[in-house]
């Protein structure tokens, strides 16, 4: 899965934000608000990672299971897509 160019995360004090930029902000309405985990998963994922890169980075951050963190990656990764962010 890849994050398609036009995306950009923007981390404000109290919410972190996927917004459209260019030709994406015609298509895309609003933006995609993440909790600190989506956030993390977004990153990793825009530089390239894999949805296993992304949870291996879960529970070097958090408390959590390998089995879980990639499950939540998963999670995260379908929605993404289902939002027109990222490409399977």
């Amino acid at each position: 899965m890849k994050i398609r160019e036009g995306f950009v995360l923007r981390k404000l004090p109290e919410m972190n934000m996927v917004m459209a930029t260019g030709k994406n902000v015609k298509s895309f309405n609003g933006a995609l608000m993440l909790n600190e985990t989506g956030a993390l998963i977004f990153e990793c994922l825009q530089k390239g990672g894999t949805p296993e890169d992304a949870a291996r980075e879960l529970t070097a951050e958090y408390d959590v299971t390998e089995a879980q963190a990639l499950a939540d990656v998963q999670k995260t990764a379908a929605d993404l897509i289902e939002a027109g962010v990222a490409d399977p």
